[in-house]
């Protein structure tokens, strides 16, 4: 029922005098999105809604404490985006030197700023590929943390599959199929190209039970002022392959293209570090993903490969008076670990989005409250790019005002390329409490 998460926040509080003992915070926002250029009318071609976030804390002893954060969300211009979910809803125990923290909850593995190898317990809203920032979904799970020293080993157990989420079929994001496929019996038969249709079959998720249960370690230390953790990953893929199916009718000239969705096992072993020297920070992360295709004999399924990110910033104090400037350079490489010269991945797969990529961030700070920002990645390969320019105002104690530009374009067989005409302007106005 759609009150369960409201229920569910009660009883985290407790009853009667203790919910005074409870700690309640959150935002009210309201979230506009513009697009530059009119697009298919079958589309959603704006955003307008209103967000209420409340985050409920109780600590019902010295070594207990449950969390709970609920999103009530309503969108005038995609009703679809309408819902009141459960983000998080935990208990966590501290035991000596141990940490147990069982429900639903949301990690963040890696220290990378454009992308986060290590980070394959996360689960994502990619509805507006765009804006990911707060779309992350929590996992029912448990996990422990033991602290010795400065090191921490924590163990993370899933019981069940999660998917994430992709953008619906009206959504400008989705992306247009093509019309017409190459004919493979020309010019034996037919003309060089076949009309082409297609149907969507139902998607196949992992089994339920023991087979589709997920794990993860990680060691994480500090060691001559350097933070750094290995980690390794058994899980799936929270992305789909698709596999296709291709039914040719040479007396019409046409082709009806069935796909598939399926979620694939995998497993990570992965690495990050960070560390400051005066005022530049260093800062990497990779992770090598084994496949089921480790022959590299599907082309559906992605082959064996590694994914790093290396990065760089620096922050420039009093550049004006009053004026702080922070920039951050990465790169972002997916290297085919046996190279078997294969293509990993179409141009839409949103686990290759960076293959050779160059992110940068800059943020001019004018004093405590206001601040410009400019952000972006241009992928080298694939010649496409993205840009994001912003203002940020901090209006007065939990006010602050958020505007910003989404630019992007590059050929039409390049991911950014492919949703150039999805320029926008993206304004926020948030209050926390």
């Amino acid at each position: 029922m759609r009150t369960t998460p409201i229920l569910l926040l009660h009883l985290l509080s407790g009853a009667g005098p203790l919910i005074a003992q409870a700690q309640l915070s959150g935002f009210v926002e309201y979230d506009n999105i513009t697009y530059l250029k009119k697009g298919n009318a079958a589309k959603i071609n704006s955003r307008n809604q209103g967000i209420l976030q409340l985050e409920l804390r109780h600590r019902a002893s010295g070594v207990a404490e449950a969390f709970g954060s609920v999103e009530i969300r309503a969108d005038q211009a995609d009703p679809a985006r309408n819902r009141v979910f459960l983000d998080e809803a935990y208990i966590s125990l501290y035991i000596g030197d141990a940490d147990i923290r069982v429900g639903k909850q949301i990690y963040a593995w890696g220290r990378a700023d454009a992308l986060n190898p290590t980070d394959n317990l996360t689960v994502w809203d990619f509805s507006d590929i765009l804006d990911t920032d707060d779309e992350k979904i929590g996992a029912l799970s448990a996990r422990v943390e033991y602290y010795f020293g400065d090191w921490m080993v924590e163990g993370v157990l899933v019981p069940s599959f999660t998917a994430s989420v992709l953008p619906g079929v009206d959504s400008r994001w989705w992306p247009e199929l093509p019309a017409t496929i190459p004919n493979p019996a020309y010019p034996r038969l037919g003309g060089p190209t076949l009309a082409a249709s297609y149907t969507s079959a139902e998607s196949v998720l992992p089994d339920e039970g023991v087979e589709s249960t997920q794990y993860a370690v990680r060691l994480s230390g500090l060691a001559t002022g350097w933070d750094f953790s290995i980690s390794w990953f058994d899980g799936f893929d929270d992305l789909p392959a698709i596999h296709t199916s291709t039914v040719i009718d040479s007396t019409t000239a046409t082709a009806e293209i069935v796909l598939q969705q399926r979620y694939h096992r995998r497993r990570a072993i992965g690495m990050d570090f960070a560390t400051t020297m005066g005022r530049l920070g260093v800062r990497g992360e990779a992770a090598y993903y084994l496949t089921e295709d480790w022959r590299g004999v599907d082309p559906a399924i992605d082959d064996p490969y590694l994914q790093y990110t290396l990065g760089l910033d620096y922050t420039f104090s009093d550049v004006w008076p009053d004026k702080d400037l922070f920039v951050l350079v990465e790169w972002v490489q997916e290297v085919q670990v046996p190279n078997r010269n294969t293509v990993t991945g179409g141009i839409t797969d949103l686990n290759h989005v960076f293959r050779k990529s160059l992110f940068g961030k800059v943020d001019l700070s004018f004093g405590e409250f206001t601040k410009l920002t400019l952000e972006g990645v241009v992928n080298l390969d694939s010649e496409d790019w993205w840009v994001r320019p912003g203002f940020q105002w901090s209006v007065t104690d939990g006010v602050q005002v958020k505007a910003e530009a989404d630019l992007l374009g590059g050929p039409e067989d390049s991911f950014f390329g492919l949703f150039r005409d999805n320029r926008r302007l993206h304004l926020r106005l948030k209050y926390s409490f």
